[in-house]
């Protein structure tokens, strides 16, 4: 997988303009607030229909404007396509050659694309939100039917909340229902979940050993309505009755309290849990190793290499590591953003100045 090149209107500070990228090592430098980060977003936003930076569309609208325009243009198994986003008013459509998508999460799985930026510590230090947010949006980029179980998930437990802050008479019965149902959808996502956080742990431990010159081993522990798999309907007894001793304590709260919902999963470094010590380092690396994770495992999925976005990384880590990341992205198309050129290796550098990315041969 290739972007070609990504023209903008309307995003952010970013002047209108179309912007070709090499197949290898793409390097954005420039002086803070310029546009760099603004293009990365601009990049990642056309792979999955948002902003990894903001949850409101509008304020990736150029002040006093009110619409934007993105077209990415890639290539994938030797075919080239575009991918549309359209912002005005409110109204978000996406297009893939021209044709309208259904729906914008239908955007997910045509292109991949890994963003990472020092904010992304939040993986490591941040709620277990975070974390969902993680393993959720890589699955929906490896499976459509993830997506669709993920979204079903949610509309149910919406659904049996709303049940839970009435609260009338006949609740008692009605949850029942809703009980079977979300149990059905929520051991669908343990099972995938686990499996997935099983391939991470392969691949996360074996880059963060790679990226510490084998002075740290990592570890993933996955925290869930299980321990380990177990057959289909066993998971689902234990989701059931999760539910079903939760129940007066969801009707106190007006809520649902158990399930798959508060998942979450514990980084370990030489045994030692990043969320309560671990240096910045440690925390940087970490992060960057479950990043570079997602690279090895859309590969698997794709049969080609998503592309990698990185956000003045470099400036965060320390010399060893930074050579170790620059030798493991040396066969990956990368755009990395930094404030001052300085690197002896072959890429090619674009200057970032007022929104206007220009080529520097």
């Amino acid at each position: 997988m290739k972007i070609e090149c990504l023209s903008v209107a309307n995003f952010r500070n970013l002047a209108t303009q179309k912007i070709c990228f090499s197949p290898g090592l793409n390097v954005l430098f420039g002086k803070n607030a310029q546009g760099k980060t603004n293009t990365l977003e601009a990049i990642y936003c056309g792979t999955i229909g948002r902003s990894p930076r903001t949850r409101k569309d509008a304020e990736m609208i150029t002040f006093l404007e009110n619409q934007l325009h993105i077209t990415l243009q890639y290539s994938h198994n030797k075919i080239t396509r575009d991918i549309e986003v359209d912002l005005k008013g409110g109204n978000k459509v996406v297009s893939i050659d021209g044709n309208k998508l259904a729906r914008i999460s239908d955007v997910i799985g045509n292109f991949g694309s890994i963003y990472f930026s020092p904010e992304e510590l939040h993986l490591i230090q941040g709620s277990p939100v975070f974390r969902r947010r993680f393993i959720d949006i890589i699955n929906c980029q490896l499976s459509k039917q993830y997506l669709n179980d993920l979204q079903h998930f949610q509309r149910l437990l919406n659904q049996r909340n709303a049940l839970l802050k009435k609260a009338d008479k006949t609740l008692d019965k009605q949850i029942i229902v809703w009980n079977e149902q979300l149990a059905t959808f929520g051991v669908k996502l343990f099972v995938t979940r686990y499996t997935f956080c099983q391939q991470l742990q392969g691949f996360a431990g074996a880059i963060h050993k790679e990226l510490s010159d084998n002075l740290e081993e990592l570890e993933i522990v996955y925290q869930s309505i299980a321990d380990t798999l177990l057959p289909i309907e066993e998971l689902k007894q234990i989701y059931l009755n999760g539910l079903e001793k939760g129940f007066e304590r969801d009707r106190m709260l007006g809520y649902t309290t158990y399930g798959v919902q508060n998942d979450d999963f514990v980084v370990k470094v030489n045994g030692v849990d990043m969320r309560k010590a671990g240096s910045q380092g440690q925390q940087r690396t970490a992060t960057l190793s479950l990043k570079l994770s997602e690279l090895e495992i859309l590969k698997e999925e794709y049969g080609e290499y998503p592309v990698l976005l990185l956000d003045d990384v470099l400036s965060e880590l320390d010399l060893t590591r930074r050579q170790k990341l620059i030798q493991k992205i040396k066969d990956i198309q990368c755009i990395l953003t930094c404030t001052e050129f300085g690197l002896d290796l072959p890429c090619v550098k674009f200057e970032v100045e007022n929104g206007t990315v220009n080529r520097k041969d």
